[in-house]
């Protein structure tokens, strides 16, 4: 290794400690939280979609094991053990890159040097708000992948083993959730538009990616079956009551951001600059925002990998304008320099702006709770993840429910407030999922008594500004018992400037808990 080349490493774990060191003094994101809770449970015996109700495939439980058995090893907190992991993977990732970048012929020193640099900020900055969500992991694994297609791209060769490394790790990310099977499939037919023909599916990454997606699709029916047949249908019939208009989707600002590479990747286009990474990078991204809008939840962390995939085609754009010297490219150099470093910086704007995850619930909260609940467990009626989590992480208290948050009723009942009816098919399905629903709640309840139970005042998934979740479940009889140890005790508000939301808190009086302390 040259002396530059060790002092880029230096440089490089210099950067990767103080991101580590930083990330360790934040929030996890809610879903993140969530995950860690119920890793735990299924760890200690616990049954995925029986006794843990999650909309998700289970990949992500899977890939969540290694920090929460870590914790249970070290004695540290999960939440850190996580972030550590993570940090891992993104070194791993860019050593990884890095080394399938050293297989080719036509890669400048300075390209060399540059793209992991950017990997690791692309990996490390953009998904500051949303931390380690499922696209976040998924964007860590399999951003080798990418940058082995534009090897081939090349028509460039790699080591049978290095691309069957790669080909396994990205079936790990691409596994995470269906939607992303939509980029291997489009850089594919990519690759076959660029060669001119048919063939190349016989690639060692291409193998091992097929290899473990099977794996994996076979594994679901067999270890987790319930998914297949209790969630996926029940999901299917009220999970929309989460989604966003496509208008609302397509408007939202972090979208917006976007303009700006996408015109940087038109001009260098148009002025014949040609670039083979920044081509299978945008190729990426297409099937990136592709997923976002067909999951159609207008939610921000949906759309990181595209911002990922869009901030690694700029910055090749940026190298390869830098480092070509042709005519053609001298007459626009300096537009196109200054275009491509305000497109990096408005993509970098977004995650700097919104900064870490914060909760101000969690904030608020976790006083009354370790005051009324330590050592007890905790509810909440909402349909919020971010009211559980990671109030639960970072008091240690248990969570009463076997959902993240109440999921499956909002869709349910709007569906069944419909007019003209659903059909008598659907109908029955509906009356089922909400049946299973309460009983769910009161099972849990009866199970685990919380010592606290927050209960959401506003509840707009529901189709309505506020949905009594206490008018609705009194109405069944052996929730009215359990509740009647409840007393309301106080009121949580939480306000940004911007809006205001409102918690009754309810406390379990009873022989073995009192309210009080």
């Amino acid at each position: 290794m040259s002396a530059a080349r060790a002092r880029d490493w230096f440089v490089m774990s210099g950067l990767w400690a103080a991101a580590l060191a930083f990330y360790l003094t934040t929030h996890l994101h809610p879903d993140v939280s969530w995950y860690l809770v119920a890793t735990g449970r299924i760890l200690d015996g616990a049954r995925p979609y029986r006794d843990i109700i999650e909309v998700n495939p289970p990949l992500a439980f899977y890939l969540t094991m290694p920090p929460v058995l870590a914790a249970r090893l070290s004695h540290l907190s999960a939440s850190a053990c996580f972030i550590v992991y993570l940090f891992l993977l993104i070194a791993a990732s860019v050593l990884l890159a890095d080394r399938v970048l050293s297989q080719s012929r036509m890669a400048s020193p300075l390209y060399r040097r540059a793209m992991p640099v950017t990997v690791f900020f692309a990996l490390s900055i953009l998904p500051m708000p949303v931390f380690g969500e499922r696209e976040h992991l998924m964007a860590v694994l399999v951003l080798p992948y990418l940058f082995l297609v534009s090897l081939r791209s090349r028509d460039e060769q790699c080591s049978r083993g290095i691309a069957a490394l790669v080909g396994m790790i990205a079936s790990l990310g691409f596994g995470l959730k269906p939607y992303f099977l939509i980029v291997p499939a489009l850089l594919e037919l990519y690759l076959m538009i660029r060669r001119r023909r048919i063939a190349g599916l016989g690639r060692p990454e291409v193998i091992m990616l097929g290899i473990g997606l099977a794996l994996y699709g076979v594994s679901v029916p067999w270890l987790t079956p319930e998914y297949l047949d209790v969630i996926v249908p029940y999901g299917r019939l009220v999970y929309f009551a989460y989604a966003a208009s496509l208008w609302d989707a397509v408007t939202e600002p972090f979208v917006l951001f976007l303009g700006f590479p996408i015109m940087v990747y038109v001009l260098a286009r148009s002025s014949v600059i040609v670039d083979r990474t920044a081509d299978t990078f945008a190729v990426a991204a297409a099937g990136f925002f592709a997923s976002y809008l067909i999951q159609s939840k207008g939610w921000d962390y949906h759309l990181l990998p595209t911002s990922v995939a869009a901030w690694l085609a700029t910055t090749s754009l940026l190298l390869v304008t830098l480092e070509d010297r042709s005519e053609r490219a001298a007459r626009r150099r300096k537009p196109l320099l200054a275009w491509a470093t305000g497109a990096l910086a408005t993509l970098a704007s977004w995650p700097l702006a919104q900064g870490p995850v914060s909760n101000p619930f969690a904030d608020q909260a976790k006083p009354i709770v370790e005051r009324y609940a330590a050592g007890g467990a905790i509810y909440a009626f909402t349909s919020h993840v971010w009211v559980g989590f990671p109030l639960v992480n970072d008091t240690g208290v248990q969570w009463a429910s076997r959902f993240p948050t109440q999921w499956l009723l909002p869709g349910a009942l709007r569906r069944l407030r419909e007019r003209p009816a659903p059909d008598a098919g659907t109908e029955r399905k509906l009356r089922e999922i909400e049946s299973y629903a309460v009983d769910a709640v009161v099972e849990d309840l009866e199970r685990t008594p919380p010592a606290i139970v927050f209960v959401d005042k506003a509840n707009p998934y529901f189709g309505e500004s506020a949905f009594d979740y206490l008018g609705y479940f009194n109405r069944y009889p052996r929730f009215r018992q359990l509740w009647r140890a409840y007393v309301k005790i106080d009121e949580l508000v939480i306000s940004n400037g911007t809006y205001s939301r409102s918690f009754d808190i309810w406390c379990r009086r009873d022989q073995s808990h009192r309210c009080s302390g």
